[in-house]
Parts: C-alpha cells; structure tokens; sequence
C-alpha cells in the first residue's frame, strides 16, 4: 500500500507561535528555536531564563525558558496530532508497526522523538540519508533525507525500467512527457 500527503505546517509555524507568543522579531525567535527549544518541557526549564541581548532596535530582555518551551511543545504536539489524524483517515494506522520516520529541519528539535512515539504510539526515528556517498556528513541531516530518499527510489525505478539515459534526459524527457499531458 503506498500513499503520499502534505500537510502545510512545520517548524516555520513553531517560530512564528514564539515570535507572537514571547513578543519577539521572527528571526529572533527562529533562533531562540534552535538555541534552547526542545519538544519536552522538563524540571530543568522551571526557574530558568534565557537573556536576549539589544541589537537592531530590538531592547534586551529576559524569556522564561519554560515559557518558551511550552509554545514549542504545544505547537509541535498539534502537527504530530494533525499527522495521526491524516494516516488513520487514509486507514493506515495499523501500517505503521514498524514506526515513524520523522525527516526535515523540525526533527533535530531535542526530545522530538519522545514527543512523536507519546502521540503515534509507535517507535520513532529520525530520517538519514546516510547511504548517499560524497558529502555524507554535510547531507547526513534529517532536513535531506526526503529529497534524497525521492531522488534515490526514482533512480532506482528507472534502473529497473532499464532506463540508462542521463539525468539530464531524463529530466527533458519527464517535463516534456508532463508539458504534453497538461496540454490535451
């Protein structure tokens, strides 16, 4: 069984509920996501805060690290709800024995896997596109492992096909193929 889906939320909408929640610009809570975010508020963040320096016109100020963590946990806890809800609508739920790969920027969130396995109840790993030679620490990131994953299985398609043209041909003879189509 196969099935495909997008859903249109990510780690772009946890920076954007820190940015309205803290009261903060967006680049500074993009990296007030990556600096101290994690998918888990533990004791450790009760009491702690974290210091935002002045720069741009933004004044210096204090956040709550629990505060902030409580945005990303609840911001985080929705999409993988809203994923659940989409593979048992597709009727896949009971497919998933094997667990959850969680591929793209939001994956390197510390304790996302722990949030992920509470809300598929199944295991959870992180995406890796550690079988590609060449840079592999630079590409060896959750952020790749969809593109690379796409990019392998439609070479290793077109392998069995017996296709042995160029990537090049094959990308002209695709859009050609799909301009024909979209033209009927």
């Amino acid at each position: 069984m196969k099935q495909t889906g997008v859903l249109a939320v990510g780690g772009d909408h946890v920076s954007n509920d820190l940015a309205y929640g803290l009261k903060v610009p967006l680049s500074r809570a993009e990296r007030l996501k990556i600096d101290h975010g994690a998918a888990m508020v533990d004791d450790a963040a009760r009491g702690q805060t974290v210091t935002l320096g002045s720069e741009h016109g933004f004044v210096g100020r204090t956040v709550n690290l629990e505060h902030l963590r409580r945005h990303h946990v609840g911001r985080l806890e929705e999409v993988f709800e809203l994923i659940a809800h989409e593979v048992h609508q597709a009727g896949l739920l009971n497919y998933l024995g094997a667990g959850v790969f969680l591929c793209g920027g939001g994956a390197r969130i510390p304790q996302v896997r722990e949030l992920a396995e509470s809300v598929f109840g199944v295991p959870v790993s992180l995406g890796r596109a550690n079988s590609v030679s060449g840079l592999k620490s630079a590409l060896d990131q959750p952020e790749f492992a969809a593109a690379i994953g796409l990019v392998r299985f439609g070479s290793l398609q077109a392998r069995n096909r017996g296709d042995h043209g160029s990537l090049r041909e094959t990308l002209r003879d695709r859009v050609n193929q799909i301009l024909r189509v979209s033209r009927k």
